[in-house]
């Protein structure tokens, strides 16, 4: 008897004792959580560059900052970021004036490294990039105030190797790729193609394709500066000269072109 009610002792003390023991936890936390970030005012820091790193500092102490801060008063904030020995990590966030969020950004080490979101007023969605130690990469997408996607583009090296811009009704409007070392965009109306412009990536060709409505081609047109002399020049489908035009000599020979341009 004395051995079961010994038991049921130990047992309740140490229930109490858990009990305890995690109501402390918790309040522990939730004090922490409650000082995890410090409030500054504006113009409050500064930002020194070292190598093409920001390295923030107080402007009352020139003290290197360290840790959560959020820039604002007892009513709106316009700023918060993390920063870990002066150098941003992780979220940085700036408000609109109305306490949306403007831009939601993440870094590392200094450098934007991961997403990019930036919103409207209204906040909703705008632009959305991704970053890898402050390079643009992958997919970068844009959107109309109602969500639909206005346009996405693949990056490559900061560099844009293919895009689609979209109306508000989703039809797509232009798209460009990378085709043979030259770089094609391509604009679109009802479903299809009916110009085309086109620039090489590695020399100085520029050109201009127009197509009727069955798709085939109108006119290929070629801007070529030689010296002091700039040509209009026709091509055929195979990109062959066909035509060569002086635009200083023959302006009105020239303009016969113009009408295409008009249709852009």
């Amino acid at each position: 008897m004395f051995s079961l009610m010994k038991n049921l002792f130990l047992k309740k003390t140490c229930l109490i004792l858990t009990l305890i023991w995690v109501i402390s936890a918790c309040k522990e936390k939730a004090n922490k959580d409650s000082s995890s970030f410090e409030l500054l005012p504006r113009n409050s820091y500064f930002v020194d560059s070292y190598n093409g790193i920001g390295v923030y500092r107080l402007n009352e102490t020139k003290e290197v900052m360290d840790g959560y801060y959020v820039i604002g008063n007892k009513t709106s904030k316009w700023e918060e970021f993390s920063v870990k020995e002066g150098v941003l990590n992780g979220d940085y966030i700036v408000f609109h004036s109305n306490g949306e969020i403007f831009s939601h950004s993440q870094y590392q080490n200094g450098k934007l490294h991961g997403n990019e979101k930036i919103y409207s007023l209204s906040g909703k969605i705008k632009t959305h990039k991704t970053y890898n130690q402050g390079l643009l990469y992958g997919k970068s997408i844009g959107y109309f105030e109602n969500g639909q996607i206005s346009s996405e583009s693949t990056i490559k090296n900061e560099e844009i190797i293919e895009s689609i811009s979209y109306n508000q009704i989703g039809e797509i409007d232009s798209q460009m790729f990378i085709k043979d070392g030259r770089k094609i965009t391509q604009y679109v109306k009802g479903g299809k193609v009916f110009s085309e412009q086109i620039s090489s990536t590695y020399d100085d060709f520029e050109a201009m394709k127009f197509y009727y409505e069955d798709g085939s081609l109108n006119v290929y047109l070629r801007m070529l500066d030689d010296g002091e002399k700039s040509f209009l020049i026709e091509l055929n489908e195979n990109g062959d000269e066909i035509k060569r035009i002086d635009v200083k000599a023959n302006p009105q020979e020239t303009m016969k072109y113009f009408q295409y341009m008009r249709q852009l």
